[in-house]
Protein backbone atom coordinates (compact mmCIF):
# COMPACT_ATOMS: atom_id res chain seq x y z
CA UNK A 1 0.00 0.00 0.00
CA UNK A 2 1.32 3.75 -0.72
CA UNK A 3 2.27 6.11 1.77
CA UNK A 4 0.29 8.77 1.97
CA UNK A 5 1.37 11.92 0.61
CA UNK A 6 2.09 14.00 3.89
CA UNK A 7 3.81 11.51 5.24
CA UNK A 8 6.46 12.96 3.31
CA UNK A 9 6.25 15.84 5.69
CA UNK A 10 7.03 14.22 9.10
CA UNK A 11 9.92 11.85 7.62
CA UNK A 12 13.47 11.86 9.30
CA UNK A 13 15.04 14.05 6.68
CA UNK A 14 12.43 16.27 7.22
CA UNK A 15 12.17 16.95 10.81
CA UNK A 16 15.72 16.99 10.43
CA UNK A 17 15.60 20.05 8.46
CA UNK A 18 12.91 21.82 10.36
CA UNK A 19 14.71 21.10 13.36
CA UNK A 20 17.24 23.07 11.99
CA UNK A 21 15.85 25.79 10.50
CA UNK A 22 14.28 26.40 14.09
CA UNK A 23 17.42 26.05 15.92
CA UNK A 24 19.17 28.43 13.38
CA UNK A 25 16.21 31.04 13.85
CA UNK A 26 16.53 30.71 17.90
CA UNK A 27 20.07 31.10 17.95
CA UNK A 28 19.95 34.58 14.88
CA UNK A 29 17.75 35.55 17.72
CA UNK A 30 19.67 34.95 20.96
CA UNK A 31 22.71 36.69 18.81
CA UNK A 32 20.43 39.96 17.32
CA UNK A 33 18.87 40.68 20.25
CA UNK A 34 22.01 40.75 22.98
CA UNK A 35 22.08 44.69 22.30
CA UNK A 36 18.57 45.00 23.93
CA UNK A 37 19.32 43.02 27.45
CA UNK A 38 19.64 45.75 30.44
CA UNK A 39 23.10 45.67 31.98
CA UNK A 40 23.67 44.44 35.15
CA UNK A 41 26.94 45.77 37.16
CA UNK A 42 28.31 42.37 37.74
CA UNK A 43 28.51 42.42 33.96
CA UNK A 44 31.65 44.82 34.77
CA UNK A 45 33.09 43.27 36.67
CA UNK A 46 33.52 39.47 34.88
CA UNK A 47 34.74 41.70 32.05
CA UNK A 48 37.17 43.24 33.97
CA UNK A 49 38.14 40.18 35.66
CA UNK A 50 38.04 38.35 32.06
CA UNK A 51 41.78 39.85 31.72
CA UNK A 52 42.81 36.85 33.89
CA UNK A 53 42.72 34.39 30.67
CA UNK A 54 45.45 37.74 29.16
CA UNK A 55 47.52 37.32 32.18
CA UNK A 56 47.69 33.44 31.77
CA UNK A 57 48.64 34.06 27.90
CA UNK A 58 51.26 35.76 29.08
CA UNK A 59 52.67 35.34 32.38
CA UNK A 60 51.36 31.97 32.96
CA UNK A 61 48.77 29.82 34.70
CA UNK A 62 51.26 30.32 38.44
CA UNK A 63 50.65 34.10 37.77
CA UNK A 64 46.61 34.08 38.91
CA UNK A 65 47.82 31.14 41.73
CA UNK A 66 46.30 32.01 44.87
CA UNK A 67 48.83 33.01 47.87
CA UNK A 68 48.43 33.52 51.56
CA UNK A 69 50.83 36.54 50.79
CA UNK A 70 48.12 38.26 48.49
CA UNK A 71 44.85 38.05 51.37
CA UNK A 72 44.36 41.87 50.48
CA UNK A 73 44.72 41.26 46.41
CA UNK A 74 41.28 42.74 45.50
CA UNK A 75 41.75 40.27 42.59
CA UNK A 76 42.96 37.36 44.61
CA UNK A 77 39.59 38.16 46.22
CA UNK A 78 37.61 38.07 43.34
CA UNK A 79 39.37 34.76 42.47
CA UNK A 80 37.87 33.25 45.72
CA UNK A 81 34.21 34.61 45.10
CA UNK A 82 33.19 33.70 41.56
CA UNK A 83 34.97 30.77 39.53
CA UNK A 84 36.69 31.51 36.16
CA UNK A 85 34.73 29.60 33.27
CA UNK A 86 32.61 32.06 32.57
CA UNK A 87 35.68 34.99 32.41
CA UNK A 88 37.33 32.46 30.46
CA UNK A 89 34.91 32.54 27.85
CA UNK A 90 34.57 36.74 27.56
CA UNK A 91 38.81 36.74 27.58
CA UNK A 92 38.19 34.70 24.55
CA UNK A 93 35.90 36.70 22.64
CA UNK A 94 37.84 39.68 23.53
CA UNK A 95 41.13 38.37 21.90
CA UNK A 96 39.52 37.08 18.57
CA UNK A 97 38.51 40.99 18.60
CA UNK A 98 41.11 42.45 19.65
CA UNK A 99 39.23 44.47 22.52
CA UNK A 100 40.55 45.33 25.69
CA UNK A 101 39.07 44.40 28.95
CA UNK A 102 37.11 47.46 31.43
CA UNK A 103 40.05 49.34 33.05
CA UNK A 104 38.34 48.97 36.47
CA UNK A 105 36.26 47.26 38.48
CA UNK A 106 32.47 48.45 38.92
CA UNK A 107 32.57 49.63 42.55
CA UNK A 108 29.02 49.52 44.26
CA UNK A 109 29.82 52.22 46.52
CA UNK A 110 29.94 54.63 44.14
CA UNK A 111 27.74 55.88 41.58
CA UNK A 112 26.82 55.64 38.35
CA UNK A 113 28.62 58.37 37.15
CA UNK A 114 31.62 58.06 39.37
CA UNK A 115 32.18 54.32 37.81
CA UNK A 116 31.51 55.83 34.15
CA UNK A 117 35.04 58.10 34.74
CA UNK A 118 36.79 55.36 36.34
CA UNK A 119 36.30 53.08 33.69
CA UNK A 120 33.99 50.27 34.81
CA UNK A 121 31.53 51.01 32.32
CA UNK A 122 32.05 48.88 29.87
CA UNK A 123 31.26 50.41 25.83
CA UNK A 124 28.26 48.46 24.15
CA UNK A 125 31.38 46.88 21.62
CA UNK A 126 32.78 45.65 24.79
CA UNK A 127 29.57 44.51 26.44
CA UNK A 128 27.82 42.74 22.89
CA UNK A 129 31.08 40.78 22.43
CA UNK A 130 30.84 39.33 26.24
CA UNK A 131 27.56 38.32 25.85
CA UNK A 132 28.15 36.27 22.57
CA UNK A 133 29.31 33.15 24.02
CA UNK A 134 27.02 33.60 26.89
CA UNK A 135 24.28 32.96 24.01
CA UNK A 136 26.01 30.58 22.18
CA UNK A 137 26.04 28.22 25.81
CA UNK A 138 22.86 29.18 26.11
CA UNK A 139 22.19 27.74 22.48
CA UNK A 140 24.13 24.46 23.45
CA UNK A 141 22.18 23.93 26.57
CA UNK A 142 18.69 24.74 24.74
CA UNK A 143 20.10 21.69 22.24
CA UNK A 144 21.48 19.49 25.00
CA UNK A 145 17.87 20.11 26.59
CA UNK A 146 16.12 18.96 23.54
CA UNK A 147 18.21 15.86 23.94
CA UNK A 148 17.38 15.28 27.15
CA UNK A 149 13.49 15.83 26.52
CA UNK A 150 13.45 13.27 23.47
CA UNK A 151 15.15 10.60 26.08
CA UNK A 152 12.58 11.29 28.50
CA UNK A 153 9.35 11.39 26.39
CA UNK A 154 10.11 11.29 22.55
CA UNK A 155 10.19 13.75 19.69
CA UNK A 156 6.96 15.42 22.06
CA UNK A 157 9.14 15.57 25.15
CA UNK A 158 11.81 17.17 23.48
CA UNK A 159 9.48 20.13 21.40
CA UNK A 160 8.30 20.74 25.24
CA UNK A 161 11.91 20.68 27.03
CA UNK A 162 13.46 23.08 24.69
CA UNK A 163 10.59 25.15 24.57
CA UNK A 164 10.10 25.62 28.59
CA UNK A 165 13.59 25.86 28.76
CA UNK A 166 14.46 28.32 25.66
CA UNK A 167 11.80 30.42 26.13
CA UNK A 168 11.71 30.94 29.85
CA UNK A 169 11.72 34.43 30.57
CA UNK A 170 14.31 34.52 33.54
CA UNK A 171 16.41 32.64 31.02
CA UNK A 172 16.52 34.65 28.56
CA UNK A 173 17.40 37.42 30.53
CA UNK A 174 20.08 36.26 33.08
CA UNK A 175 21.74 33.58 30.21
CA UNK A 176 22.34 36.28 27.90
CA UNK A 177 24.54 38.55 30.38
CA UNK A 178 28.14 38.61 30.33
CA UNK A 179 27.81 36.43 33.74
CA UNK A 180 28.35 33.18 35.44
CA UNK A 181 24.98 31.58 34.62
CA UNK A 182 24.51 30.72 31.11
CA UNK A 183 27.95 28.92 31.39
CA UNK A 184 26.43 27.00 34.74
CA UNK A 185 23.21 26.52 32.78
CA UNK A 186 24.92 24.62 30.43
CA UNK A 187 27.53 22.64 32.34
CA UNK A 188 24.39 21.07 34.66
CA UNK A 189 22.07 20.48 31.68
CA UNK A 190 25.43 18.80 29.86
CA UNK A 191 25.99 16.61 33.26
CA UNK A 192 22.32 15.15 32.74
CA UNK A 193 22.88 14.41 29.10
CA UNK A 194 25.36 12.79 29.54
CA UNK A 195 24.01 10.47 31.95
CA UNK A 196 20.80 9.90 30.38
CA UNK A 197 22.58 8.91 27.28
CA UNK A 198 24.01 5.28 28.68
CA UNK A 199 21.79 2.50 27.52
CA UNK A 200 22.11 -0.96 28.23
CA UNK A 201 23.59 -1.78 24.70
CA UNK A 202 26.13 0.95 25.67
CA UNK A 203 30.20 -1.20 25.52
CA UNK A 204 31.83 -2.14 28.57
CA UNK A 205 34.65 0.47 27.85
CA UNK A 206 32.25 3.34 27.23
CA UNK A 207 30.08 2.22 30.28
CA UNK A 208 32.89 1.47 32.32
CA UNK A 209 35.56 3.91 31.96
CA UNK A 210 34.31 6.29 29.20
CA UNK A 211 30.78 8.12 30.28
CA UNK A 212 32.05 8.22 33.90
CA UNK A 213 34.96 10.32 32.81
CA UNK A 214 33.00 12.29 30.79
CA UNK A 215 30.19 12.57 33.19
CA UNK A 216 33.22 13.75 36.11
CA UNK A 217 34.13 16.30 33.01
CA UNK A 218 30.76 17.62 33.04
CA UNK A 219 30.09 18.23 36.49
CA UNK A 220 33.77 20.22 36.26
CA UNK A 221 32.65 22.36 33.84
CA UNK A 222 29.49 23.26 35.83
CA UNK A 223 31.46 24.11 38.96
CA UNK A 224 33.88 25.97 37.13
CA UNK A 225 31.04 27.88 36.26
CA UNK A 226 29.83 28.23 39.11
CA UNK A 227 30.16 27.07 42.37
CA UNK A 228 26.44 25.75 42.53
CA UNK A 229 26.78 23.53 39.92
CA UNK A 230 28.25 21.16 42.88
CA UNK A 231 24.10 20.53 43.18
CA UNK A 232 24.37 18.21 39.98
CA UNK A 233 27.38 16.00 42.15
CA UNK A 234 24.01 13.55 43.75
CA UNK A 235 22.90 13.27 40.11
CA UNK A 236 26.39 12.60 38.43
CA UNK A 237 26.49 9.71 41.28
CA UNK A 238 23.04 8.73 41.24
CA UNK A 239 23.72 7.74 37.51
CA UNK A 240 26.98 5.98 37.96
CA UNK A 241 24.55 3.41 40.24
CA UNK A 242 21.42 3.89 38.07
CA UNK A 243 23.21 3.09 34.68
CA UNK A 244 25.97 -0.01 35.48
CA UNK A 245 24.29 -2.58 33.27
CA UNK A 246 24.54 -5.10 35.99
CA UNK A 247 21.63 -7.35 37.81
CA UNK A 248 22.59 -8.50 41.44
CA UNK A 249 22.34 -6.03 43.72
CA UNK A 250 26.10 -6.64 44.55
CA UNK A 251 27.42 -6.13 41.12
CA UNK A 252 25.55 -2.84 41.03
CA UNK A 253 26.88 -1.59 44.14
CA UNK A 254 30.68 -2.70 43.53
CA UNK A 255 30.49 -1.56 39.84
CA UNK A 256 28.71 2.12 40.96
CA UNK A 257 31.66 2.39 43.10
CA UNK A 258 34.36 1.70 40.79
CA UNK A 259 32.21 4.29 38.50
CA UNK A 260 32.32 6.57 40.78
CA UNK A 261 35.94 6.61 41.09
CA UNK A 262 36.87 7.13 37.53
CA UNK A 263 33.91 10.23 37.65
CA UNK A 264 35.81 11.45 40.46
CA UNK A 265 39.02 11.22 39.01
CA UNK A 266 37.84 12.89 35.89
CA UNK A 267 36.20 16.23 37.34
CA UNK A 268 39.58 16.72 39.58
CA UNK A 269 41.71 16.41 36.46
CA UNK A 270 39.36 19.19 34.38
CA UNK A 271 38.29 21.27 37.21
CA UNK A 272 42.15 21.82 38.27
CA UNK A 273 43.32 21.74 34.95
CA UNK A 274 41.21 24.59 34.41
CA UNK A 275 41.59 26.74 37.39
CA UNK A 276 45.06 27.30 38.25
CA UNK A 277 44.00 29.08 41.40
CA UNK A 278 44.27 26.00 43.17
CA UNK A 279 47.45 24.45 41.59
CA UNK A 280 49.93 26.39 43.92
CA UNK A 281 48.22 25.56 47.57
CA UNK A 282 44.73 23.97 46.40
CA UNK A 283 43.86 23.10 50.46
CA UNK A 284 44.58 26.62 51.33
CA UNK A 285 42.55 27.68 48.48
CA UNK A 286 39.41 26.02 49.17
CA UNK A 287 40.08 27.21 52.75
CA UNK A 288 39.76 31.01 51.49
CA UNK A 289 37.05 30.13 48.58
CA UNK A 290 34.94 28.75 51.56
CA UNK A 291 35.39 31.46 53.92
CA UNK A 292 35.19 34.21 51.60
CA UNK A 293 32.01 32.77 49.64
CA UNK A 294 30.08 33.07 53.05
CA UNK A 295 31.73 36.25 53.94
CA UNK A 296 30.35 37.80 50.69
CA UNK A 297 26.65 35.94 51.08
CA UNK A 298 26.85 37.53 54.50
CA UNK A 299 27.08 40.54 52.91
CA UNK A 300 24.40 40.13 50.78
CA UNK A 301 21.93 39.20 53.56
CA UNK A 302 22.95 42.49 55.70
CA UNK A 303 22.60 44.77 52.39
CA UNK A 304 18.93 42.94 51.44
CA UNK A 305 17.74 43.52 55.22
CA UNK A 306 18.31 47.23 54.27
CA UNK A 307 17.19 47.56 50.91
CA UNK A 308 14.64 44.87 50.90
CA UNK A 309 13.82 43.09 54.36
CA UNK A 310 10.91 40.90 53.19
CA UNK A 311 13.72 39.07 50.61
CA UNK A 312 15.53 37.49 53.51
CA UNK A 313 14.47 34.12 54.44
CA UNK A 314 14.74 33.62 57.64
CA UNK A 315 12.48 30.40 58.21
CA UNK A 316 12.27 27.20 56.66
CA UNK A 317 8.84 27.32 55.36
CA UNK A 318 9.66 30.94 53.75
CA UNK A 319 12.29 28.73 52.03
CA UNK A 320 10.14 26.69 50.89
CA UNK A 321 7.58 28.90 49.55
CA UNK A 322 10.92 30.97 48.20
CA UNK A 323 11.77 28.57 45.18
CA UNK A 324 7.78 28.15 44.23
CA UNK A 325 7.21 32.12 44.32
CA UNK A 326 10.28 32.39 41.93
CA UNK A 327 10.13 29.79 39.34
CA UNK A 328 6.29 30.70 38.27
CA UNK A 329 5.48 34.40 39.61
CA UNK A 330 8.24 36.41 39.88
CA UNK A 331 8.67 38.41 36.74
CA UNK A 332 12.65 38.54 35.23
CA UNK A 333 14.63 40.43 37.84
CA UNK A 334 16.69 42.83 36.33
CA UNK A 335 18.78 44.19 39.70
CA UNK A 336 19.03 42.18 42.91
CA UNK A 337 19.79 45.89 44.61
CA UNK A 338 18.49 48.95 43.35
CA UNK A 339 21.32 50.98 43.42
CA UNK A 340 20.92 52.21 40.50
CA UNK A 341 16.95 51.50 39.15
CA UNK A 342 16.46 54.12 37.86
CA UNK A 343 18.94 54.41 35.72
CA UNK A 344 18.43 51.58 33.87
CA UNK A 345 14.47 51.77 33.91
CA UNK A 346 14.01 52.58 30.66
CA UNK A 347 15.74 49.84 29.10
CA UNK A 348 13.84 47.25 31.29
CA UNK A 349 10.74 48.34 30.03
CA UNK A 350 11.94 48.33 26.07
CA UNK A 351 12.72 44.79 26.70
CA UNK A 352 9.78 43.45 28.46
CA UNK A 353 7.82 45.56 25.71
CA UNK A 354 9.12 42.86 23.19
CA UNK A 355 6.85 39.97 23.62
CA UNK A 356 9.16 36.81 22.85
CA UNK A 357 11.40 38.04 26.34
CA UNK A 358 8.28 37.90 28.53
CA UNK A 359 6.44 34.63 27.52
CA UNK A 360 6.19 33.56 31.13
CA UNK A 361 6.02 36.85 32.94
CA UNK A 362 2.63 35.35 34.95
CA UNK A 363 0.35 35.19 32.14
CA UNK A 364 -0.87 32.16 30.40
CA UNK A 365 2.74 30.92 29.76
CA UNK A 366 3.06 30.98 33.83
CA UNK A 367 -0.11 29.11 34.50
CA UNK A 368 1.13 26.38 31.54
CA UNK A 369 4.40 25.47 33.56
CA UNK A 370 3.21 25.35 36.75
CA UNK A 371 0.44 22.94 35.66
CA UNK A 372 3.22 20.92 33.36
CA UNK A 373 5.76 21.07 36.04
CA UNK A 374 3.42 19.39 39.04
CA UNK A 375 2.24 16.70 36.42
CA UNK A 376 5.74 16.62 35.65
CA UNK A 377 6.36 15.38 39.71
CA UNK A 378 3.56 13.22 39.66
CA UNK A 379 4.73 11.34 36.64
CA UNK A 380 8.26 10.85 37.81
CA UNK A 381 7.01 9.49 41.06
CA UNK A 382 4.96 7.24 39.81
CA UNK A 383 7.98 6.39 37.57
CA UNK A 384 9.84 5.48 40.67
CA UNK A 385 7.52 3.34 42.37
CA UNK A 386 6.75 1.46 39.54
CA UNK A 387 8.78 -1.70 39.48
CA UNK A 388 9.70 -1.33 35.83
CA UNK A 389 10.94 1.74 36.35
CA UNK A 390 13.40 3.55 33.73
CA UNK A 391 16.34 4.91 34.64
CA UNK A 392 16.01 8.53 32.76
CA UNK A 393 12.80 9.06 34.79
CA UNK A 394 14.90 8.05 38.24
CA UNK A 395 17.71 10.56 37.40
CA UNK A 396 15.21 13.48 36.24
CA UNK A 397 13.56 12.96 39.47
CA UNK A 398 16.81 13.11 41.45
CA UNK A 399 18.13 16.03 39.35
CA UNK A 400 15.12 18.29 40.43
CA UNK A 401 15.13 17.03 44.14
CA UNK A 402 18.94 17.34 44.26
CA UNK A 403 18.82 21.34 43.10
CA UNK A 404 15.58 22.16 45.13
CA UNK A 405 17.31 20.56 48.42
CA UNK A 406 20.45 22.64 47.97
CA UNK A 407 18.56 26.17 47.11
CA UNK A 408 16.14 25.56 49.73
CA UNK A 409 19.33 24.53 52.38
CA UNK A 410 21.94 27.19 51.11
CA UNK A 411 20.14 30.13 49.66
CA UNK A 412 19.06 32.79 52.34
CA UNK A 413 17.80 35.56 50.05
CA UNK A 414 15.42 35.90 47.70
CA UNK A 415 17.58 36.25 44.43
CA UNK A 416 16.13 35.21 41.35
CA UNK A 417 19.57 33.96 39.79
CA UNK A 418 20.18 31.14 42.89
CA UNK A 419 16.56 29.58 41.50
CA UNK A 420 17.47 29.59 37.66
CA UNK A 421 18.96 26.16 38.20
CA UNK A 422 15.69 24.59 38.66
CA UNK A 423 13.97 25.83 35.80
CA UNK A 424 15.48 23.08 33.21
CA UNK A 425 14.97 20.24 35.69
CA UNK A 426 11.53 21.44 36.35
CA UNK A 427 11.32 21.36 31.72
CA UNK A 428 13.04 18.23 31.80
CA UNK A 429 9.93 16.55 34.44
CA UNK A 430 7.20 18.47 31.90
CA UNK A 431 8.83 17.09 28.69
CA UNK A 432 8.12 13.43 30.79
CA UNK A 433 4.64 13.72 31.25
CA UNK A 434 4.13 15.83 27.97
CA UNK A 435 5.83 12.40 25.79
CA UNK A 436 3.86 10.33 28.34
CA UNK A 437 0.59 11.85 27.33
CA UNK A 438 1.04 11.85 23.73
CA UNK A 439 2.45 8.16 23.95
CA UNK A 440 -0.66 7.10 25.17
CA UNK A 441 -3.17 8.88 22.89
CA UNK A 442 -1.06 7.67 19.58
CA UNK A 443 -1.46 3.97 21.25
CA UNK A 444 -5.23 4.61 21.80
CA UNK A 445 -5.53 5.80 18.28
CA UNK A 446 -3.73 3.31 16.58
CA UNK A 447 -5.98 0.47 18.26
CA UNK A 448 -9.36 2.80 17.53
CA UNK A 449 -8.13 2.85 13.60
CA UNK A 450 -7.32 -0.81 13.72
Amino acid sequence: MKSAPWRVFFSRPALILTAGMIASAYLYFLLATLPSVPFHPDEATYIYMSRDLDRIITLGPLSVCWSVENKSDPLQTERERDCPLARYAIGFARGIAGVPAASANWDWSADWDQNLRQGAVPSETVLILARIPQALLLFAAVCFMARIGWRLGGGAGAVTAALLFGLNSQVLLHARRAMSESALLFGMILVVAVLMEQKRETGTGMRRVGFPLLGGAALALAALAKYSGLLLAPVALAGMFVFTGESSKRKIFLRGIARSGVMILGFLAVFFVLNPVFWCNPAGTLAAVIAERQHLLGEQVQAMRVAAPMAVLDSVPIRLLAPLYEWFIAPPAFWDIPNYAGITAAAEKAYLAQPVNSLTVRGMGSVLAVILAFFGLGWAALRIFRRDKDPVGLIAMVWFLAVLTGIVAGVPILWQRYYLPLIPAGAALSAGVIGAIIHKIQKNWTGFTR
